[in-house]
């Protein structure tokens, strides 16, 4: 477990098995997707998958194809649900490798269906409720679609399923979907499906929709109620990712130096200034400007530009080389760095990059470290 620049990441793999519990908990009698699209929004797919997995899940959903072969690769093969668009030129690799793909659209599902499939090719047809991304929009269309894939040979409609638009802040509109969505239901026959799901987070923690019988836990297994203004929670979710660095320098500078790239910033007094060896590189964008992170129980603001593997920080005294920082963690959650930033917990997580290690804690030890940028 080697890494050479004092930055790192470190993942809670309780925590992750804890939160997907208390969604179990929350729907005891339905089928919990455990959603690691994006790379487990930024944590590791196959650590993530795997502690899901054992705590409960008995589905992995993703975005894309490459994200579900890579899944496969690494052993996993439990049932896995594309989300996005899959190209048809993949269609045969998927059955192959028994992964389930989404079914978003008439004119698709019409050459899929001339496609020469050799073996069962499991498919999710996702209806348009009012999310007006993916999905089959008109009644006409959405029949036409589930008629062409039941009546197909090889084709196995496993599922039905929509996404919720805003069941983090406005329940009409949630409520309008769900209605179109259960409509629509009404008009097919259901006795062959699998799973009919409809739940996100934002949905599954403040509804149990009693027609469908899948949920899929995404930001809040990781930790993250999508709107706590909005949604009560009767049990707290635990954080799952802490990003932290170390002062690679700090000096003293006199009053009216200025710091960084442009020289944005001016020391009002004498200050010590510390060098923190994390940048825009790694996901902690140019915006952080003028946010604060914490040493020594210190919160220190960020002076100057964001440069691309690096940024500076004003002391309150001097500290020591090698001084722990917390960007995200103990006294700086995620959710306050996104409302600094003025976007959500979903964009921090995914902005950071690959090139700082993820170490994956369980029981408070050590148990695995992942690195895609070093090479032994």
């Amino acid at each position: 477990m080697t890494y050479h620049r004092e930055t790192w990441i470190e993942i809670d793999l309780d925590a992750v098995a804890y939160n997907v519990q208390q969604a179990i908990r929350l729907n005891p009698n339905k089928t919990l997707m455990a959603v690691v699209k994006a790379n487990a929004y930024g944590h590791g797919d196959l650590e993530v998958a795997k502690a899901a997995l054992e705590a409960g899940a008995k589905m992995l959903a993703v975005s894309s194809f490459d994200e579900a072969m890579h899944l496969r690769h690494h052993g996993f093969t439990s049932p896995l649900l594309v989300m996005g668009i899959t190209d048809l030129k993949d269609v045969e690799l998927a059955s192959e490798a028994d992964i389930s793909i989404t079914a978003h659209d008439l004119a698709w599902i019409q050459a899929l269906t001339k496609q020469p499939l050799k073996k069962e090719l499991r498919v999710h047809l996702k209806l348009d409720s009012g999310m007006h991304r993916l999905g089959v929009i008109h009644s006409e269309e959405i029949f036409e679609c589930y008629n062409l894939l039941t009546s197909h040979p090889v084709i196995k409609l496993a599922g039905i399923y929509t996404h919720m638009a805003t069941a983090d802040d406005n329940l009409a509109y949630l409520q309008a979907q769900v209605k179109k969505f259960q409509d629509e239901l009404k008009g097919l026959d259901l006795s062959g499906i699998d799973y009919v799901h409809l739940a996100n987070s934002a949905t599954l923690l403040q509804f149990n929709h009693d027609f469908t019988n899948a949920i899929r836990l995404g930001i809040s297994m990781y930790g993250v109620n999508p709107n706590e203004a909005f949604i009560p929670l009767d049990f707290k979710l635990k954080p799952t990712l802490s990003l932290y660095s170390r002062l690679s320098q700090c000096k003293k500078i006199k009053k009216g130096d200025k710091v960084g790239y442009g020289a944005t910033y001016e020391a009002q007094a004498d200050e010590w200034i510390g060098t923190v060896p994390i940048g825009y590189a790694d996901g902690w964008i140019r915006a952080n400007q003028g946010r604060h992170l914490i040493v020594e129980g210190h919160q220190c603001e960020i002076v100057g530009r964001v440069c691309m593997d690096q940024l500076m920080i004003r002391l309150p005294k001097e500290m020591p080389f090698g001084s722990q920082v917390t960007l995200i963690g103990d006294g700086m959650p995620v959710e306050v760095v996104a409302k600094e930033l003025d976007t959500i917990a979903y964009e921090i997580f995914c902005l950071l990059s690959d090139r700082i290690p993820r170490l994956y804690k369980k029981n408070k030890e050590l148990i695995g470290m992942r690195h895609t940028r070093f090479k032994k």
